[in-house]
């Protein structure tokens, strides 16, 4: 469908919508002079509110790290994807804008001093002596990429929502006694057993299996033995850039292309700066009078406030970086100059500006190669276009793959044994496929014989596949699992024969002989509760001791599943609620959790109808 409208569009559309979309590519996707053009494409909205994709892109960078930091390892794009970093990225960003909606609707506020109070009481400002850190403020904001007045607006929608979301919660201090004292006895009585350890190893050495045997075991254990559905195909698969050496960029284009994104190439003034943030006016006048008696500002930030350099760098910043009190003086101060103290909801500031980078045009020398790039792939998704359209119409008329691909001047490729996971024979990801999941889907829907079509991803790429041939979902052939068959068949006839013995020593126990007259030595085990572990007792041995009384006896297997337990209740010793007191407060408050969370989870679902929101999904997937 949609390649049929971009038949029908007319070519600046295309290449309007493809400006946006084209760039210079690093590890995590696009440059920040890129994203810079983007700034104004709003990728999701909930009522009145959105999220630009340089918003997106900061937050999602963020998330990057916090997971880069939980694992110990910096991520890969690749990793990320796997990870699904962007889809919880757009989940907050929904939910959070959402709520936003919701407050700007019930007309709720917050002062400049409830947010100033919130960052000066915030665990993460503060220093070892729980006192609040400037530096320690700014480096966060520096982290994570906000400047003051953005973190501040941030701050600030932080606590409206939370007002919101305040107003449900549950109005009591601990989940329902009989509830938690219930599940508190269950889980935490612990027992232990008397019991002896019937080895399969002890019925002596099996013997070796017939082929009827083998064959026999094998079709009782087909799952284990069973080979996947392969597939064999022919197939082609279009891109953009197998066409970007079939154009020619000129001058004229180049021209033509940067007067047309000349806005995106203005770069605005730019300051690096110093600063300085006393509590009261007093003190930065003091710290003024210093640095017009010839002071050096670092010297008076160490001086006065202990601070290092490095904490009252804030590097190179925009305009629109500070706070809104802050952005005459200090973009109005000369190179070198300081300004006088200016107040502000976090104190009072005192700034140099150590360096002005004048606001500029790049010129066209500059960025020819990035404009150069972004055309060339304009005119080979033009020429991809126009390659699918002859596709289609060599397909319609009844041409294979091979024959498509030579018509349009390329070579159709072979993929070799593939399974529905995109493996081959050895386990691996199959040679040669493209990374569209939707080729491996129409790969296992196709037929041979059939038709061929064309198909469009939903990353714009086309692909085309003929099925070659099918090694349908089987048994291995015996010869092909003989030794691993007879391993599992000869400990399978052992462990069978234990349980003959085990049973009849089960009844002699049932009978009133004790368990350390039945051949074997007797074990005590160690204490554990329903969820285990019980060093060697199996799932079942342990589900089997919780349901002994006190004269009963149960057999099950034993941990590594090569014999078997047969046991009896030694003791039962009951939740203790003064020595497992952190559990128990811990299953209170996971109990309260859960039922806090279940609530808003319907509020959510309850914003989601009332207020509504939309996602550009494919922008994203573009983009991360």
């Amino acid at each position: 469908m949609l390649h049929t409208m971009r038949k029908g569009a007319s070519g600046w559309l295309a290449k309007g919508m493809l400006v946006l979309l084209v760039g210079s590519f690093a590890v995590w996707g696009i440059g920040s002079d890129m994203l810079g053009s983007s700034v104004g494409s709003d990728v999701i909205e909930a009522g009145n509110q959105k999220i630009s994709l340089g918003e997106f892109q900061r937050e999602y960078r963020n998330r990057v790290n916090q997971v880069s930091q939980y694992t110990g390892r910096q991520l890969t794009a690749e990793q990320a994807r796997q990870f699904g970093v962007a889809k919880s990225t757009e989940l907050t960003i929904v939910k959070r804008l959402l709520e936003a909606e919701r407050t700007q609707e019930l007309g709720l506020g917050v002062d400049d001093t409830a947010v100033l109070d919130e960052i000066r009481n915030g665990a993460g400002f503060k220093n070892e002596a729980g006192v609040f850190d400037r530096f320690r403020f700014e480096q966060a904001l520096r982290q994570n990429g906000y400047s003051e007045g953005e973190y501040l607006e941030i701050l600030r929608g932080e606590i409206k929502r939370r007002q919101l979301t305040d107003s449900f919660i549950l109005p009591i201090s601990t989940a329902p006694a009989i509830l938690v004292d219930t599940l508190f006895k269950h889980h935490l009585e612990k027992r232990s057993a008397n019991y002896i350890e019937i080895l399969d190893a002890e019925v002596g050495a099996a013997p070796a299996p017939m082929d009827e045997q083998l064959t026999k075991y094998i079709e009782e254990n087909k799952a284990r033995y069973t080979a996947p559905e392969y597939r064999k195909a022919k197939f082609l698969f279009l891109t953009p850039e197998k066409f970007t050496e079939k154009v020619t960029v000129t001058p004229e284009q180049l021209q033509e292309e940067y007067d047309g994104r000349s806005s995106e190439f203005n770069i605005v003034e730019r300051r690096a700066i110093h600063q300085m943030i006393f509590e009261n006016e007093t003190s930065a006048q003091d710290a003024a009078a210093k640095l017009v008696g010839g002071a050096d500002f670092a010297g008076v930030a160490k001086d006065l406030l202990q601070l290092t350099p490095a904490d009252i760098d804030l590097g190179q910043i925009g305009r629109t970086d500070l706070l809104d009190e802050l952005q005459g003086p200090v973009f109005s101060a000369p190179e070198g100059g300081v300004t006088v103290p200016v107040k502000t909801i976090l104190g009072w500031h005192l700034v140099k500006v150590v360096k002005i980078d004048e606001a500029h045009t790049r010129q066209l020398d500059e960025v020819k190669d990035q404009l150069s790039t972004a055309i060339a792939l304009r005119g080979a998704t033009d020429l991809m276009y126009e390659a699918a359209t002859q596709l289609q119409d060599e397909f319609a008329g009844g041409a294979s793959v091979e024959e498509a691909a030579a018509a349009i001047g390329i070579k159709a490729e072979d993929l070799g044994w593939t399974d529905a996971t995109g493996r081959g024979e050895d386990g691996k990801p199959s040679a040669k496929l493209p990374p569209q999941p939707e080729f491996v889907t129409q790969l296992f829907a196709a037929n041979k014989g059939d038709d061929v079509d064309l198909t469009e991803t939903t990353s714009g790429t086309y692909f085309a596949i003929q099925l070659s041939d099918t090694q349908v979902t089987a048994l291995k052939g015996l010869d092909k699992v003989r030794g691993e068959a007879t391993t599992a068949w000869q400990a399978n006839w052992q462990h069978d024969e234990n349980k003959k013995k085990a049973e009849a020593l089960l009844e002699k126990a049932k009978g009133g002989t004790a368990l350390s007259s039945l051949g074997s030595d007797l074990k005590i085990s160690a204490s554990g509760t329903r969820a285990g572990p019980i060093v060697g007792f199996s799932a079942a041995a342990i589900t089997e001791l919780f349901a002994l009384d006190n004269n009963g006896f149960a057999l099950a297997n034993n941990e590594q599943g090569n014999g078997y337990v047969l046991l009896s209740l030694k003791d039962v010793i009951a939740a203790d609620r003064v020595a497992e007191k952190q559990i128990l407060d811990q299953l209170k408050n996971d109990l309260k959790t859960g039922f806090q969370q279940d609530i808003a989870l319907q509020y959510q679902v309850y914003l989601e109808k009332k207020i509504g929101y939309s996602v550009k999904e494919s922008l994203i997937r573009d983009y991360f």
